[in-house]
């Protein structure tokens, strides 16, 4: 009888136990959380299909050389292909982050397109025209001009966010329609190098499941709140995706709205960096970048810093290498004040800089250029005493991606000489969005044609 009453005691504890353990289990499951968010967050979720228009080079004719010969001339267009034209297709997802119908997307989606489409989960579609795009970043603000007031996605904090939280993701994939997917936070702050073109830092890295056609896409926590917008996953790999985290979105977003571009934050240096020989001869720190070229009359110049000095902080963010020194800086804002840690001969000072925009990146090309004089000359090693010279070139600029550099002499735009500055600036002033220009370009004792792609 004992046995039995000792049995039944710890039946009892144990369905107790049981039942506690069910009444503390996440409220994610078993109740319509994830319900709710989708009911709530999904009309502001939109699937993206951007065109790009293709004129085909291919000559039909009537498929026999004699009679196109003979008469093929008479339709002259339709067998040059000039009338072929084909729509390339792409899909995507994006997101409303105002009512007045301010879309947030990735700049790959919409890249090259003609055309941009926006379809509402409600059936409603309308065109979309680009405000502003970052190709570093990889997003994109697109505007909707709509008959209706239209609803969009609370913004979250993605500097709150753990590793194991509930996230929620929203997208278009394979442009089958509004999909949700669950899933946790995997990792924070990855890094992730898609092409030579691409390279993304800090990622929010998920197991919700994210397909082609999901980019552009919301990513939420528990409350609804926008966290991060769905970028890239991994082709070989299952159950890895990545998302950009919504307060680095808020940056760029804002400067893409008022500006139509990124204001990149300027410190006016060139920095290389620190190998152990170098470490070791000039006695200075391993950690942190070599200040190689300071630009005149730049924010760093104004500030005291001189060649040779070492950085090895930028406002509390520690500088290992050159990765983390020009993150530091893409985290900086044009007007900020920030102070920067510099290591010189022994001696360890802070600065206090305001950040200026890279004048640079205010050219439709991506970089500063002045007329060939003695003093540049000296300092390129120059070969020809006509033309302009470029003295800088912003970072994943046209310029920088066609492999211009500073030092290259630029005589000619499009045909269109450019011995002086104002030819320069009246030249690439002409020059528009989505065309190609042709330069000529002398480096060193060789002249070359480049072929520039404008953005």
């Amino acid at each position: 009888m004992k046995n039995v009453t000792r049995a039944l005691v710890i039946l009892l504890v144990l369905l107790a136990f049981a039942a506690h353990v069910e009444a503390a289990a996440p409220e994610l499951f078993g109740t319509s959380l994830i319900a709710d968010i989708a009911e709530r967050v999904s009309p502001a979720v939109v699937a993206i299909e951007s065109v790009h228009y293709v004129r085909a080079r291919r000559r039909s004719g009537f498929g026999d050389p004699v009679l196109d010969r003979m008469f093929g001339h008479l339709f002259e267009d339709d067998f040059m292909g000039f009338n072929n034209v084909i729509p390339r297709r792409g899909n995507g997802s994006g997101v409303f982050i105002s009512p007045e119908g301010h879309l947030l997307t990735n700049e790959h989606v919409i890249a090259g397109a003609d055309e941009i489409m926006v379809k509402l989960p409600s059936g409603k579609s309308y065109k979309a025209r680009v405000i502003g795009k970052d190709m570093r970043t990889d997003l994109a603000v697109l505007k909707v001009d709509a008959d209706e007031v239209l609803p969009h996605v609370p913004i979250g904090d993605s500097s709150a966010l753990r590793v194991g939280e509930w996230v929620v993701a929203i997208g278009n994939p394979f442009g089958l329609g509004m999909t949700v997917t669950t899933g946790v936070v995997s990792a924070l702050n990855r890094d992730l190098s898609v092409d030579r073109e691409r390279n993304y830092k800090d990622l929010i890295q998920t197991d919700a499941s994210i397909n082609p056609g999901n980019s552009g896409g919301a990513l939420l926590n528990t409350g609804g709140e926008l966290i991060g917008i769905n970028t890239a996953i991994i082709p070989y790999g299952q159950g890895i995706g990545f998302a950009i985290p919504v307060n680095l979105a808020k940056r760029i977003v804002g400067d893409l709205m008022a500006y139509g571009r990124v204001k990149k934050a300027f410190l006016g240096v060139t920095v290389q960096a620190i190998t152990p020989e170098l470490a070791k001869y000039f006695e200075i720190p391993s950690e942190g970048v070599l200040v190689t070229e300071v630009v005149k009359d730049s924010t760093a110049f104004k500030a005291g810093v001189v060649p040779g000095d070492v950085i090895s902080d930028i406002q509390g963010r520690k500088i290992n290498g050159l990765d983390d020194f020009h993150s530091a800086l893409d985290a900086q804002r044009v007007g900020e004040t920030a102070q920067i840690k510099i290591f010189r001969k022994g001696k360890t000072g802070v600065f206090d800089v305001e950040f200026k925009e890279n004048p640079a990146s205010k050219s439709p090309l991506g970089v500063t250029a002045k007329r060939v004089d003695s003093e540049l000359v000296k300092k390129y090693t120059l070969y020809v005493d006509r033309g302009c010279v470029i003295t800088m070139v912003a970072p994943d600029s046209p310029a920088g991606k066609a492999g211009l550099r500073a030092g290259d002499v630029i005589q000619q735009i499009n045909r269109v000489p450019t011995l002086t500055e104002k030819e320069f600036d009246s030249a690439v002033a002409r020059l528009q969005a989505g065309s190609q220009a042709v330069m000529r370009v002398v480096r060193g004792q060789t002249v070359n044609l480049l072929l520039v792609n404008i953005e």
